[in-house]
């Protein structure tokens, strides 16, 4: 996952609005959005580590992960980023925890973003870990975004996002407004040279993924997923692509968050 945009508003009847790319390599093998064995978490798998990038619960236990582009922050051998989001999901410790204790273990892993939280209606809390930047926090009430710094960090194709974010919240239908996402989501408009960031890749790199959309011939977004809740009902649909960045299908999901069960 390599670039999000929300909207959190948990003392709104529509706490959650989300939408995100998944960037990876065309050759790295994946599950699509699905219920994972016991029904419980709707999720992607990486089926090469096992983890996931984004998540929900039955019960409204939400998380999702970025990388941090940082060619210094590699480490040999280190565990997957993808698995903090598996077990967070699968889970019961609060986010607050979570995120602290995260952060308690970050040097195990390569750079990475963390947004995890609680979204129903009788528990509603975000937080935000990043691992370079040690430190974990609740998110504030408000539209964000997140790629491969740190939250809200301003890079163009960034702003970009966040811009048509706010034009489609500005849509009263919400199936309308989730279509409007989508096609941001698609949107391979170039940053110009100039305003690239330089993260450390090759230039020729740095360009290829200055896009909200991204397509080459061996990495490129793989799913583009839009997220809504509103009460306690939860939409997601993501749109899948192949290599170079052809269509595939686009699956929808469609539940009401359960009370959490008893301790």
């Amino acid at each position: 996952m390599c670039i999000v945009t929300f909207r959190w508003a948990p003392e709104s009847d529509q706490p959650l609005l989300l939408a995100a790319n998944r960037d990876e390599f065309y050759e790295r093998p994946t599950e699509r959005m699905h219920w994972w064995p016991g029904d419980e978490v709707l999720s992607g798998r990486d089926q090469r580590s096992g983890g996931a990038w984004l998540g929900i619960t039955r019960h409204g236990r939400f998380a999702m992960v970025t990388n941090i582009r940082n060619p210094a922050l590699r480490k040999q051998g280190a565990p997957s980023r993808g698995a903090l989001v598996r077990q967070f999901l699968e889970g019961v410790q609060s986010a607050a925890n979570f995120a602290h204790a995260t952060m308690a273990d970050a040097g195990r892993y390569e750079g990475f973003n963390l947004l995890c939280g609680e979204v129903g209606a009788s528990a509603r809390s975000l937080w935000f870990a990043n691992s370079q930047e040690g430190a974990a926090h609740a998110v504030e009430p408000g539209v964000h975004g997140l790629s491969n710094a740190s939250l809200d960090t301003p890079w163009p194709k960034l702003l970009r996002m966040r811009q048509g974010f706010r034009h489609a919240l500005a849509e009263s239908d919400p199936a309308q407004r989730n279509t409007r996402l989508l096609r941001l989501l698609q949107n391979a408009t170039p940053t110009p040279n100039a305003q690239l960031p330089n993260t450390g890749v090759p230039f020729a790199v740095e360009r290829m993924l200055g896009s909200i959309f991204i397509v080459s011939d061996n990495y490129g977004t793989r799913a583009s997923t839009v997220l809504s809740v509103i009460g306690d009902q939860v939409t997601m649909r993501e749109a899948g692509f192949g290599v170079g960045g052809e269509p595939q299908d686009t699956l929808a999901f469609n539940f009401r968050i359960q009370s959490p069960p008893a301790p």
